[in-house]
């Protein structure tokens, strides 16, 4: 076996793996999506739910 054949098959079954990869990541997505419950992501007063504002104290000098 040639060395560029070698090469060739190695650059070839990394790009499968990487699609199978790639596939099997956006199933698991897709299922982990489907599973969460749908709620709003915003209080009823307009604030988010999960983030907290932060203001930055001006510098005095």
């Amino acid at each position: 076996m040639s060395i560029n054949a070698l090469l060739s098959t190695v650059i070839l079954v990394s790009f499968i793996v990487t699609i199978v990869l790639a596939i099997g990541s956006y199933m698991a997505y897709k299922v982990r999506e489907r599973k969460r419950p749908a709620r709003d992501l915003v209080d009823p007063s307009g604030e988010p739910v999960y983030f907290e504002r932060f203001f930055p104290k001006r510098a005095e000098g």
